[in-house]
């Protein structure tokens, strides 16, 4: 008798610290998001009205131009326009969605649509138009939280920022120590086509090969991401993307070779003495057909290192939640990194104003260098405003 009461204490003992363990990774989810900025860490999220959330987020550009002192006219955009839902279904399902129109609705896109079955607190399947993880940025990109009015170059010409698949795969988390985990998502998907040099006149270009809502060649693709963090404050990621590009198969026929396209990333972002560091360096294998060999680039690199500094919180009385921050980044690509030319590299700095976290006034000042294939260089220079807000 003695024996089966102890048993039962164990069993009890058990599932209650089985229990606590998950109300921990519950806790933890909550407080610390699986990517800070992504698809479930928006601020419509805490407004909930039953099982479903609805919001989204809207931005414009003001922009003035300069190439080679030759001045464009200043253009003003209606940038972006997204609507945000999700609802969750069960305790074990729940569903997103993202619509972005872009530049005042010509062109519009779903850039996600996923169902997540969970599994565990610390494991999900995941299937539908997914945001590709490759690089941070592709997973937390929002105007509202991005501090610059323009993208980072190495996300946008190399990875193809924003990356959006259909496909299927994993993802979750592993505690390490008292404040350190370990996140991962992978994904086969259906990979980028043919576009990323045939479409393209400027030479390679990753993001023309996008939109593969169909697989043109059967054989899909793998992306994945792995992230090491320490608190709130320190992560540093992995990411690659790997498939095949070309048509090399037709009902069993070869009809060319497998050729792959590789694309290798790692990010970070930290915090130190007041600024919140972050960046992102890609580098891409592209396998060329050999009579494109030396018109179209089979290696390109790049990377961005920013540096955001919040000052002045609640120095205007009527905007007790305001707050100013001064902001640098500097952007590198090499369309061609096997050869001379086709580079780009800018400096922005500017300043923004947030009356609350969720809205936004930028202004930014981009000084730039670009050297086309013939490795001629010209110079330009931006003056960028712009306005971005949750809703």
């Amino acid at each position: 008798m003695r024996a089966f009461i102890c048993a039962g204490l164990a069993v009890v003992a058990a599932a209650s610290a089985a229990t606590a363990q998950v109300d921990t990774v519950r806790r933890d989810s909550l407080a610390r998001p699986f990517v800070r900025g992504g698809t479930f860490d928006k601020p419509y999220l805490a407004n909930l009205m039953g099982r479903t959330a609805i919001g989204g987020y809207a931005e414009a550009h003001a922009r003035w131009e300069q190439v080679d002192g030759l001045t464009d006219e200043a253009t003003f955009e209606a940038k972006r326009f997204n609507l945000f839902a999700s609802s969750r279904v069960s305790d074990f399902v729940r569903i997103a969605a993202e619509l972005e129109f872009e530049d005042g609705a010509r062109e519009i896109l779903l850039e996600y649509a996923a169902i997540d079955l969970l599994i565990h607190p610390r494991f999900t399947v995941r299937a539908g138009m997914i945001l590709s993880p490759l690089g941070r940025f592709n997973l937390a990109h929002d105007s509202p939280k991005n501090e610059f009015t323009d993208r980072p170059l190495v996300s946008t010409d190399l990875l193809g920022a924003t990356l959006s698949e259909p496909g299927f795969g994993t993802l979750g988390l592993i505690p390490l120590g008292p404040d350190g985990r370990m996140t991962f998502e992978g994904y086969v998907t259906n990979g980028f086509n043919d576009g990323l040099i045939m479409a393209s006149e400027a030479g390679t270009r990753i993001a023309f090969g996008r939109g593969n809502l169909e697989d043109n060649n059967g054989s899909p693709a793998f992306v994945g991401r792995v992230a090491f963090s320490q608190g709130l404050d320190h992560e540093i990621g992995f990411s690659a993307h790997v498939g095949a590009y070309n048509v090399f198969d037709i009902e069993g026929t070869p009809v060319d070779r497998r050729r792959n396209l590789t694309i290798r990333a790692v990010d970070a972002e930290s915090q130190l003495l007041g600024v919140r560091l972050s960046g992102e360096a890609a580098l891409a294998s592209i396998d060329i057909p050999p009579g494109l060999e030396g018109i179209y680039a089979n290696r390109q690199k790049g990377l961005y290192v920013e540096g955001i500094r919040p000052f002045g919180r609640g120095w205007l009385r009527t905007m007790p939640r305001s707050e100013l921050a001064a902001k640098l980044r500097w952007d590198y690509v090499d369309y061609d990194a096997r050869r001379r030319g086709q580079t780009t590299a800018q400096l922005t700095a500017g300043l923004n104003f947030r009356p609350t976290a969720e809205s936004v006034l930028k202004l930014d000042y981009v000084r730039g260098r670009a050297r086309d294939e013939f490795n001629n260089l010209a110079r330009y220079a931006f003056v960028l405003l712009s306005m971005a807000t949750y809703f």
